[in-house]
């Protein structure tokens, strides 16, 4: 799972950081025909193993959903989700005007065709792994002016190209998976998440557009987001302190009301 590869940061602030990976992805098993509600009763169980009663919980991008789900299904163990750049449902919002057509594809895809998701996660997939680095920097000089400044850092560039490895460990089906949970709905209201979120969104986000972030916001029922004019998909990772600091507050927060 992507983190900032500076530990310091986390450790200066006292904060713990379990970055676990999605199944099918890394070394974490393969779940076929997985939803993303089966999601809350593993991160349950890591939770336990890891002797964690209540925590916060920090998603990035496609992550997002994840940490819903468990704050939807989990409230008495998850204190605060923390959502950065975070995606949108993709099917089942009546008027979702947020999303682009490629989304509506996605989402139609996931119902009627899915052999068309495997089809284009296989080839995504075989690009990436015959040459990661260029895949990656392909990637960067598509990218707004502001996500190519941040990931300018070598640094950062050797993690994401970890994470191909990790993502291509398994072989295909787990980016499959992944896909496809993305594409169809996702199984709860947004309106009955009933732990405190947290959104942090660029508005020059062309990944996942801010009018996403924006919706997620209006439909929480215990929101607080910040959007920042001119930046992008990849903010996490300069904002990295700042976020970690905010969430930390939050669990703090919800530990001693509790």
């Amino acid at each position: 799972m992507l983190r900032h590869p500076e530990d310091s940061i986390a450790t200066e602030l006292g904060i713990r950081v379990i970055a676990p990976d999605r199944p099918g992805i890394g070394l974490s098993s393969r779940a076929a025909r997985r939803r993303l509600l089966d999601w809350p009763a593993d991160l349950e169980q890591l939770l336990d193993a890891c002797g964690v009663q209540r925590a916060g919980l920090l998603a990035w991008s496609g992550g997002g959903p994840y940490a819903l789900a468990a704050g939807w299904a989990l409230p008495q163990r998850v204190s605060v989700a923390g959502l950065v750049s975070a995606a949108a449902p993709l099917a089942g919002v009546r008027g979702a005007n947020y999303l682009e057509p490629m989304h509506r594809v996605a989402s139609r895809a996931g119902v009627y065709a899915p052999w068309m998701i495997r089809l284009a996660m296989w080839n995504w997939a075989r690009q990436q792994r015959s040459d990661p680095e260029a895949h990656l920097l392909a990637a960067i000089e598509s990218m707004i002016e502001a996500d190519q400044q941040i990931l300018a850092d070598p640094a950062l560039r050797a993690v994401m190209i970890a994470n191909a490895a990790e993502l291509q460990r398994q072989g295909g089906k787990g980016l499959y998976d992944e896909a496809l949970v993305m594409s169809r709905r996702w199984g709860f209201p947004l309106e009955h998440v009933n732990v405190p979120v947290r959104i942090w969104h660029g508005e020059a986000d062309v990944t996942v557009p801010v009018d996403m972030g924006r919706y997620l916001a209006r439909s929480l029922p215990d929101c607080r987001a910040t959007f920042y004019p001119g930046e992008g998909h990849h903010l996490m990772y300069d904002r990295w302190r700042e976020i970690l600091s905010a969430l930390a507050r939050e669990t703090a927060s919800g530990r001693a009301e509790n």
